[in-house]
């Protein structure tokens, strides 16, 4: 939640998808939510980071 209260624009959730080897991504601005794969989670953050 501090995340939201300082405005940081993506929200990286390492939790229960773990174990399945996905970590979840949400975007602020969009609201989008998605479920990464653990090994693709970098190259999808720089993406967004990039756009």
């Amino acid at each position: 939640k501090d995340a939201e209260l300082i405005g940081v624009p993506t929200i990286v959730v390492v939790g229960k998808g773990l174990a399945d080897g996905t970590i979840e991504v949400k975007d602020r601005r969009t609201g989008e939510r998605e479920d990464v794969a653990a090994d693709h989670v970098v190259d999808h953050l720089v993406r967004l980071v990039r756009s």
